[in-house]
């Protein structure tokens, strides 16, 4: 039970937030046990939503513990129910930082173990932290695992699907030995390619002698891979990054971009003369933009607000700066969130502390909270509009989002107090723990107000699909529009698809391999949801 002085304190300290609100939530629920619960990712699944993170619980929505803190997987369906939960890992430590659907009905968790029993099949280093992949399948059982590292510790942070269905990770490595084939001393970045079917294709180690941690990677349509390190460089250092620094003993965010024969094309460092990096990447049509945090204001950096802004840049392909912005207010913004609308447009999704600057509205009683800030940006990177969501303590996230369509998403993000403000679930835990926020909201400023998935009126198969997919409806169905539109992921529309009959062959021969979203009215309902093609 929470104590009587926090809840006085809580409606003492209300206050009217003037701003006016720009996302509407939709629904939510809180999700986890009496310790602390703490979501980092989230995939679309046949009937709802996998997420994943790791628990230290073993009550509430938590059926077992193998002991310390566990991965914990939970599917909800379209509107936040809890379909089923398990726990993964062994008797030591793990957690899982993101989960990615490689175009199949499965999924690759990238974790960091400790342990080396238990759902651990294989450790060859035992004793020390190492990569972990699981492969799963839509019900969250285990098709295969892999340790992957050395020694003296490895934790894997952020991953990508590869073009042949593999995965390639970014993360930190201490180790100069087992599978680390380059160490340039202390913690270096480290990458790994493995094989759909786990067989370890490659590793590339980004360093200097002094400190280097991996938070970002994709792979990009040309073959090759844009890879970042958040990296302390030293005068008189060594390693293999190249690029003059901004400043020598504080970070910089270091990318590397990499063709598909590991062979560096080009490597710069972004930053100013205080400490900054990058944590998430996205490839647009021309280029590519970054996010991640920046705490000065020279350098590559103007408009900075105070303490550590969020910072969005935009890049060409050869990595030179168009446009760069700093988000935030004087007291702490972080994400590496970023999204693209299909005009171009940008929503990121942020933690901030402040309430001044670029900020306003923050909930959060102390400047030692957090809100989920969520930011709309045109595409010259310029604030249009911005709101904060949470309640009175801390409410973050790390990488779990679904654009479910153009302008509602579904988030992932963890809350320690409820209810109260936007926070109108209560967490299974008392106060510090944290619970997993589950919450779908929509951009009210566009006008449009999604509607829920329905997915009871139209049969899609196969899916995923190849050369052709079948729309089926039941016969007493009256089709509303005769046609279903298809968008990217991105919430770029691709086609529609013409519903001449209840059963309809749709020639996707020319459609190129990914995930899409399909929406269509049928006997008044919005039906909408997710299709699969691969090649």
């Amino acid at each position: 039970m929470k104590s009587k002085s926090l809840i006085i304190l809580f409606y003492i300290s209300c206050y009217i937030v003037g701003q006016s609100q720009n996302f509407q939530i939709n629904w939510q629920n809180c999700y986890g046990g009496s310790q602390s619960d703490i979501p980092y990712d989230m995939a679309v699944v046949d009937g709802g939503y996998l997420i994943v993170g790791g628990t230290s619980s073993a009550d509430g929505d938590v059926t077992y513990n193998h002991g310390n803190t566990d991965v914990w997987l939970m599917k909800i369906d379209f509107e936040g129910n809890l379909l089923w939960e398990k726990t993964i890992g062994g008797s030591n430590a793990e957690y899982c930082s993101q989960i990615i659907n490689p175009l199949d009905n499965s999924y690759y968790l990238l974790c960091t173990t400790l342990s080396s029993d238990g759902d651990i099949s294989f450790d060859p280093y035992p004793e020390s932290t190492d990569f972990w992949i699981v492969k799963i399948d839509d019900e969250g059982n285990i098709i295969w695992d892999k340790i992957v590292g050395g020694n003296a510790g490895d934790d894997v942070w952020a991953g990508s699907l590869t073009n042949d269905g593999g995965i390639v990770m970014i993360g930190t490595t201490y180790s100069n030995d087992g599978d680390v084939s380059i160490s340039y001393g202390g913690p270096d970045s480290w990458i790994v390619k493995l094989s759909s079917e786990s067989i370890l294709e490659w590793d590339f180690t980004i360093g200097t002698d002094w400190i280097d941690k991996g938070q970002a990677i994709i792979a990009t349509s040309d073959g090759g891979y844009l890879a970042e390190s958040s990296s302390i460089l030293l005068e008189g250092g060594y390693g293999n990054i190249f690029s003059t620094p901004h400043s020598y003993g504080w970070t910089d965010g270091v990318i590397f971009k990499l063709d598909s024969n590991l062979q560096v094309e080009w490597q710069k460092c972004y930053g100013g003369s205080d400490h900054d990096g990058i944590f998430g990447m996205l490839e647009i049509e021309d280029g590519y933009i970054l996010t991640g945090s920046t705490s000065s204001n020279d350098g590559d950096v103007s408009g900075w607000y105070g303490a550590s802004d969020s910072w969005i840049l935009k890049i060409d392909f050869n990595g030179n700066i168009i446009w760069q912005n700093p988000l935030g207010g004087s007291y702490g913004e972080s994400g590496s969130i970023i999204i693209q609308n299909s005009s171009g447009s940008f929503y990121s999704i942020v933690n901030t502390y402040s309430n001044n600057g670029d900020v306003s509205g923050n909930h959060s009683i102390s400047i030692f909270d957090s809100d989920l800030w969520l930011v709309k940006l045109n595409n010259d990177g310029e604030l249009t509009s911005q709101q904060c969501i949470g309640g009175i303590r801390t409410d973050c996230i790390e990488f779990g989002v679904i654009k479910k369509s153009e302008h509602t998403f579904v988030l992932a993000a963890q809350t320690n107090f409820g209810p109260s403000y936007d926070v109108q679930c209560d967490p299974h835990g008392v106060y510090p723990d944290n619970d997993f926020w589950v919450l779908e909201i929509s951009d009210s400023t566009t006008g449009i107000v999604e509607p829920a998935f329905n997915n009871d009126l139209i049969n899609i198969y196969p899916n995923p699909a190849k050369d052709y997919m079948i729309l089926e409806t039941k016969e007493h169905n009256q089709l509303d529009h005769s046609e279903i539109l298809i968008r990217d992921i991105y919430g770029n529309q691709i086609t529609t698809v013409m519903l001449n009959s209840n059963q309809t062959v749709w020639d996707t021969r020319s459609i190129a391999p990914g995930i899409y979203f399909y929406r269509t009215v049928i006997d008044g309902e919005v039906v909408s949801g997710k299709i699969i093609f691969k090649k």
